[in-house]
């Protein structure tokens, strides 16, 4: 038990705000993320959550406080941890293969070509940017995010520019691939349903200043399939994933309405 809550994502007595003339994002937050683990973290718009995630992945530095992962500061394992934004941010002079490899000197050849595999790109491998669809831009991210082998992956809306169908199968097709390869995944996202879907456990956050309001785990399914296995349209017509659902939903909404 000590040595699981050693290697946890923990942010300890956080203070942090873009300014001084600024309300604090953070006033003394106290968190912990759960070790290998896939979390994702919900809440209203503007509260603080992907300041927490480049918090986190060492961009932002608090005022106060520290962040460790496995025992150590954030500052202390940059190459252990990796974040992917909302905005893909490919290189558009370079190859899908050579965006993929960019920035690891230790790449091996072999390694970027599963990837490519593994996330669906076989024969795209020579095409550019402008070439792909956005689905497929955020497939050559997340194969980028993964040649680093990083311990913790920090995904900030990784399909929220994707249309509905889309993001639903993209989503779960390239999680199933991060939780195979990857221990500790932390995803920000406005989608309840992809929420409960993919996480081992759900973060609603509150705002003014960000602060922790619930813990949600998903109900043990009856079978050996997980909900992510069964996918969005299927599991929706199981009474537990739709109680599961109405829990998340109606905190989110009286975070909302309450202000907190």
């Amino acid at each position: 038990m000590m040595e699981s809550l050693k290697n946890d994502l923990i942010f300890k007595n956080i203070c942090f705000s873009y300014s001084s003339m600024q309300n604090n994002i953070c006033d003394n937050l106290n968190l912990t993320i759960k070790s290998g683990k896939f979390t994702s973290i919900l809440g209203p718009s503007g509260s603080g959550k992907t300041s927490l995630l480049k918090l986190a992945s060492g961009l932002l530095e608090p005022i106060s406080g520290n962040i460790k992962y496995k025992n150590k500061k954030i500052s202390e394992c940059p190459l252990n941890v990796t974040l992917v934004q909302q905005n893909s941010s490919l290189m558009p002079w370079l190859s899908v293969y050579r965006n993929i490899i960019l920035g690891n000197k230790n790449y091996k050849s072999s390694l970027g070509n599963k990837l490519i595999k593994d996330v669906g790109l076989e024969g795209f491998k020579d095409f550019y940017p402008h070439q792909l669809s956005g689905g497929m831009l955020q497939r050559v991210a997340i194969a980028r995010a993964l040649i680093f082998k990083p311990r913790l992956l920090l995904l900030d809306e990784p399909f929220g520019a994707l249309d509905n169908l889309s993001r639903e199968l993209i989503a779960t097709e390239l999680v199933g691939i991060i939780k195979k390869e990857l221990g500790t995944v932390v995803m920000v996202t406005h989608s309840i349903e992809e929420a409960a879907l993919l996480s081992d456990e759900v973060l609603i956050m509150g705002r003014n200043p960000l602060c922790l309001i619930k813990r949600c785990t998903p109900p043990n399914i009856s079978g050996s399939k997980s909900w992510q296995k069964l996918g969005l349209r299927k599991s929706l017509e199981v009474k537990d994933f739709q109680n599961y659902l109405k829990i998340i939903r109606k905190i989110s909404y009286e975070i909302i309405e309450k202000g907190l």
